[in-house]
């Protein structure tokens, strides 16, 4: 399902391609960096027992801020300048520290420590809802000097899953390719006609089930959590 899902997401990029040849536009690039921070969220591991899989929830894990970088590019229409589709690339982390959590087996919670574990995303996000509204237009600048501006649409998350510290899984990677979606909103300030500084908020959600091994019997070790991140990044963008 995952795999339909991401080769219908590339139908998408080749379709706006397409649109692209075919209308006039205005041409924009972006290169930005930032930080991202996840709130506490679970993490629920399904291991197995002789009784069948045992789920083990480890409850409020706190996630490690990071940086956030990547680069967009994209267009508007000339027959529609408030509205634009974009294609954007960016990397973050959301490592667990060492931590005490509450950890649920069987219905049973009590006290439990969670070990060092190491996650990071790799993603396409593509916008394509992009709305502008521009203001303090000015001889130069008839779409206005300072932009205020909002951008939705799908993702596509590789994340990666390193166990650093817990016995009782290796520390072999655990990778998943999945869908989520990316929302922001941001402003910019144009410091010549083609080129501006901008600073945005955005917001990512992703639910991803990687599978890590476990030490002893080399078990598969699902791994089950959602990711929302939310990120502010500032950066600069040139127009052509």
């Amino acid at each position: 399902m995952r795999k339909g899902k991401t080769i219908r997401l590339a139908a998408v990029c080749i379709l706006l391609s397409a649109v692209a040849n075919h209308a006039r536009a205005e041409w924009f690039a972006d290169l930005y960096g930032g930080v991202a921070y996840t709130p506490r969220s679970d993490i629920l591991m399904v291991i197995g027992s002789p009784t069948g899989p045992a789920n083990h929830t480890f409850h409020d894990v706190k996630w490690d801020q990071s940086g956030v970088f990547g680069a967009r590019a994209g267009y508007w229409f000339d027959s529609a300048p408030w509205y634009g589709v974009g294609i954007d690339v960016f990397r973050f982390k959301a490592d667990v520290p060492t931590q005490t959590v509450n950890l649920t087996i069987s219905g049973t919670t009590a006290p439990a420590t969670l070990r060092a574990i190491d996650f990071s995303a790799d993603v396409v996000a593509l916008d394509l809802v992009r709305v502008r509204y521009g203001f303090l237009a000015s001889p130069g600048y008839a779409r206005g000097r300072a932009q205020a501006y909002a951008t939705a649409g799908p993702a596509v998350f590789r994340i990666k899953v390193t166990n650093r510290e817990n016995g009782e899984l290796t520390n072999e990677p655990a990778t998943d390719t999945t869908t989520g979606y990316k929302v922001g909103t941001g402003l910019w300030w144009q410091l010549s006609p083609t080129a501006a500084l901008f600073g945005e908020y955005r917001f990512t959600h992703v639910h991803s089930e990687p599978v890590l091994t476990g030490t002893i019997t080399g078990a598969r070790v699902p791994t089950k959590f959602d990711l929302d991140t939310h990120h502010l990044v500032a950066g600069v963008s040139f127009s052509f």
